[in-house]
């Protein structure tokens, strides 16, 4: 009787045991291929004997000036081309980004409002130690990654509890200033001495005639119309959506049996957002009814998701840098976009919740209106996601890569641009750590290794594709989404049912909040977090509970 007892008892121990080793195993597993976070700790750490040659870097936004300063660790020169002249100057590095009397004529979110993930926080903390300092002298806020994420009316758990009451950091800063805080952390020669700009743009590449799998130099048309050429160690494309690289290789007869588009899939979310922002005078900011005060907000004041399966809208309003609050106004389909204040009434007030937002915000609008002459307007209309498949292709050169929008671009209003270049930039970073240097005096061959390449968009890939799949499933929510050829919306259909119960149950259960805030954040997370048994468990309860209420329920 006594064995007939135990025996059942210690195999389901056991199972349970090999069960969650199994897990952790797999999660282990999961996070050093899908996210970033094992290649954080070798980021930002230069190597003691660098590379020889130079690193090209073809295009100087944010994607750019990251790979630039990522190479800097590892070779013995970095030249970024850059065909905007006014980043050059001051105006393109000052303190003061709000001030700019330029605007970045291909970068449509320049003036918009702009979210950073934690990650790309720890990111930029690895790369540019005085990061802090920095923004603070360029009057950005640096506090706790509490977006303030309200689904429906309701605020969702965040884990302060897991971090000893706070939470880790972020920045909050419009893409203008952000990029304009990189640039100058990244352009400062008393750190950073081998990063060059060079103004121009990248007219074509050159095979190297005694290794023709390899890219041996970059013509670059400056900007008094001369021609100046590179001999090129390694070619990074970061010149965004134009993927003006790919280009480059066909005409160099790297690429003439690949088609770009047969390696290109793309959807068009049809939506768009304007983004209103605020200057708040010192007078003001004492005044608004704000709990705990305008001076001692973080920067989040409210992120406003409604039931996108009924209501394409959405709002956030956050304080960015030089005491600016940026309201962000969006809807997927042909929604009306807010230019003014009652406007922005007009849109958080249409939108479906489960309860009201709280009288002081309402107050809070009010009161923005003894600042609303000082208003300026950015309108997105937000272009077809794509993602360049580069892995999928094996005659690539060996020392040429691509990374951020050169790769893959998805909805903006998820705020994982940034993080994905961040991505490749840690996907580079490491690979390149695995290449020794070449002893020019005994062989003038190539530095990179013949697979580099390669390897870099195999890695790169299922990184991306946890951003990409993130953003398309909600895009594909809605019903004017245009979906990818041979797809229909209902791709990604039982994710989406899954994130919704989940944002319902993460009001109440601190559990699930971190799980959700954690893969907002990119921060230490797999989207298999999101199947544990115990979650999965509380929201098939949450959804029985649910439609008891709605469909069994006496009317």
């Amino acid at each position: 009787m006594f064995y007939s007892l135990v025996l059942p008892v210690a195999f389901t121990v056991l199972l349970y045991a090999v069960l969650v080793l199994s897990g952790r195993i797999l999660r282990r597993y999961l996070l050093s291929v899908q996210t970033g976070m094992n290649d954080l700790p070798s980021l930002g750490v230069a190597r003691t004997t660098k590379l020889p040659g130079t690193a090209v870097v073809c295009g100087g936004s944010i994607a750019g000036l990251l790979t630039a300063r990522a190479c800097h660790d590892h070779f013995e020169r970095v030249v970024i081309v850059e065909p905007e002249e006014w980043l050059s100057t001051a105006e393109g590095t000052t303190v003061n980004s709000w001030t700019q009397s330029q605007t970045r004529s291909r970068l449509i979110q320049y003036q918009s409002l702009h979210a950073s993930m934690a990650f790309l926080y720890t990111g930029l903390k690895r790369l540019f130690p005085n990061l802090d300092q920095e923004c603070q002298v360029s009057s950005i806020n640096v506090g706790a990654a509490d977006f303030s994420v309200s689904f429906q009316g309701r605020y969702a758990k965040v884990p302060y509890d897991q971090y000893c009451g706070t939470l880790p950091k972020t920045l909050y800063a419009s893409r203008q200033a952000l990029e304009t805080l990189i640039r100058r952390l990244t352009f400062d020669t008393t750190v950073l001495p081998n990063i060059q700009q060079i103004v121009g743009t990248v007219i074509g590449v050159t095979q190297d005639p005694s290794s023709p799998g390899y890219v041996r130099q970059v013509s670059i048309r400056t900007k008094d119309e001369g021609v100046c050429v590179i001999d090129a160690a390694l070619v990074i494309d970061c010149t965004g959506p134009t993927q003006a690289g790919f280009k480059h290789l066909q005409r160099a007869g790297f690429a003439d049996k690949m088609s770009l588009e047969r390696l290109k899939v793309t959807f068009d979310p049809k939506m768009a957002y304007s983004t209103i922002r605020f200057v708040v005078t010192t007078s003001l900011a004492k005044r608004l009814p704000i709990p705990g005060g305008f001076d001692n907000l973080g920067g989040c004041l409210l992120v406003l998701h409604s039931d996108l399966t009924k209501d394409p809208n959405f709002f956030s309003c956050i304080k960015q840098e030089a005491n600016s609050v940026f309201m962000c106004c969006g809807a997927w389909g042909a929604g009306h976009l807010p230019v003014n204040l009652s406007g922005i009434r007009e849109h958080v007030q249409s939108m479906r919740l489960l309860q009201p937002l709280p009288p002081w915000f309402w107050d809070f609008l009010d009161m923005m209106s003894e600042v609303e002459d000082s208003i300026t307007c950015a309108t997105v209309h937000v272009p077809p996601s794509f993602w360049t498949h580069y892995e999928k292709t094996s005659n690539l050169p060996a020392n040429w890569i691509a990374l951020g929008d050169s790769v893959c671009r998805f909805n903006p209003i998820f705020g994982q641009g940034c993080p994905k270049a961040l991505l490749g930039v840690l996907t580079m970073n490491s690979l390149l750590y695995e290449v020794s240097p070449v002893d020019q005096t005994v062989s003038r061959g190539p530095v990179i290794p013949d697979n580099f390449s390669h390897r870099f968009f195999k890695a790169q890939a299922p990184k991306i594709k946890v951003v990409w799949d993130s953003a398309k499933v909600m895009d594909y929510g809605m019903a004017t989404t245009i979906p990818a050829a041979g797809e229909t919306l209902a791709v990604g259909s039982i994710n989406r049912w899954l994130i919704r119960h989940m944002q319902l149950l993460s009001l109440t259960d601190e559990a699930t909040g971190s799980v959700l805030w954690h893969s907002q954040m990119m921060l230490n997370s797999v989207p298999v977090d999101a199947l544990h048994p115990v979650l999965v468990a509380k929201v098939l309860w949450v959804a029985v509970k649910r439609y008891y209420r709605v469909v069994c329920s006496p009317a």
